[in-house]
Parts: structure tokens; C-alpha cells; sequence
């Protein structure tokens, strides 16, 4: 079996990563973890490389050199998955220590740092901080109800599944804002300079945290 697919083994699902994680960014993430075991680059490694390239796309907005932020708004995801795929490759091969709590808990938070400070520049940069205050909020306020959630609420996805069905039916997908389209749709913001597009992004951002205190209220 090549490195490469072997690498692709280890992707998770759409069933477990969701359905935009899946059919965007994970199917370009291989390519990298591939590169990245050759250079016997660490998992953690590529955690802080996910957070420095947030770093990057904050000055490339100062550059105003709009088209390559808003390409490189995505690596951090890129990045994201692959720092994942790395680790299960290594647990396979015996080169790294068991499974820990670490690497999630680094992950989430260098994550939160740099797309909450990209998000927030990318509305300082146009000249519209009222926008990116409003939109970093709304992210944030978002991550945090959901970690909160999952603490407080083991049954968090029965939860959200039921809510769903009442307002949905049976569906096949989840009906979510998750991290994949948040990425998208702020790339999107950047690549076209758009405040429009951010604005949008904050509203669904404050709209899911809400009607997140709405279903949970009941619990």
C-alpha cells in the first residue's frame, strides 16, 4: 500500500467529521500528511503550523493583498485535519506514545486563537472593526456554547438530532455551522474584501449560539 493511501485510510468519515469537512478540506489534507511524515514533522508540530498560517493570512489582509489571504484562510484547515491523520498514522506505526487528551486540547485552543484574530482583522482591515467585533463575538460566543454544551450535556448530539427532526423530519445530514463552512465562508469574505459576506457570517454565528440556549433551556 502507498504512503498515500494509507494516509487516506486514516481520514475520518463524513458520518464523524461531517459532511463540508469531509468533501473539502479533507480530501486535499493526504497530500500534505503525506509530505509532512516524510519530513517526520510531529502532529503537535502541525498544530502551532496551523496557527502561524492564521498569523500569515492577518498580514497578508495588513499587506492588502486580499486574493492570497483568502486562499490561505483555508490551510489552517487543511492543517487541521492532517495534524489528526499524522497522529493515527504514528499510533499504527508505534512511533509515538498512546493516545492523549494533549493533542485535541492544543488543537482547539491555537485554532480558537488564530480564526477568532483572523475573523476579527479581517473586518479591522476593511475599515469595518464594528463588523469584525461583531462577527469574532459571534465565533467565539458559538465555541463556547458548544464546548460548554458538551460538558454539560453527554446527550448533546441526541439533543440536537431531536430538535433537528422536529423541524426537519429524518434527515440524512446535520443541520450545523460547523468549523469547514465557517472557514469557507470567512475565505470567501477575505478573498472578495467583502464586509457583506462577514456581516453574514457574524448573523449565522449569533444565530446558532441562540438557538442553542433555546434547546438546551428545556434540559
Amino acid at each position: 500500500m502507498s504512503l498515500l493511501k494509507e494516509i487516506k485510510s486514516f481520514r475520518k468519515g463524513p458520518e464523524k467529521s461531517g459532511y463540508a469537512l469531509y468533501y473539502t478540506y479533507r480530501q486535499v489534507s493526504p497530500f500534505f500528511s503525506a509530505l509532512f511524515i516524510k519530513l517526520r514533522f510531529s502532529p503537535n508540530f502541525i498544530t502551532f503550523l496551523s496557527m502561524l498560517s492564521d498569523f500569515l493570512v492577518i498580514y497578508l489582509m495588513y499587506l492588502q493583498n486580499w486574493i492570497l489571504a483568502g486562499i490561505l484562510v483555508n490551510l489552517a484547515m487543511i492543517l487541521d485535519c492532517s495534524d489528526g491523520e499524522l497522529a493515527r498514522y504514528y499510533r499504527s506505526k508505534e512511533k509515538s506514545p498512546k493516545e492523549t487528551h494533549y493533542g485535541s486540547y492544543l488543537d482547539e485552543v491555537l485554532g480558537t486563537i488564530g480564526f477568532t484574530l483572523v475573523v476579527f482583522f479581517t473586518g479591522y482591515f476593511m475599515n469595518q472593526q464594528a463588523i469584525g467585533l461583531f462577527a469574532m463575538f459571534g465565533l467565539f460566543m458559538l465555541i463556547v456554547t458548544s464546548l460548554t454544551a458538551e460538558k454539560e450535556f453527554p446527550n448533546k448530539k441526541e439533543i440536537a438530532k431531536k430538535f433537528e427532526e422536529s423541524l426537519f423530519g429524518n434527515l440524512k445530514g446535520r443541520i450545523g455551522f460547523p468549523c469547514a463552512a465557517q472557514r469557507i465562508l470567512v475565505s470567501i469574505a477575505v478573498l472578495f474584501s467583502s464586509h457583506i459576506i462577514l456581516l453574514i457570517f457574524g448573523v449565522i454565528c449569533h444565530l446558532f449560539y441562540l438557538i442553542k440556549f433555546l434547546v438546551y433551556r428545556k434540559y
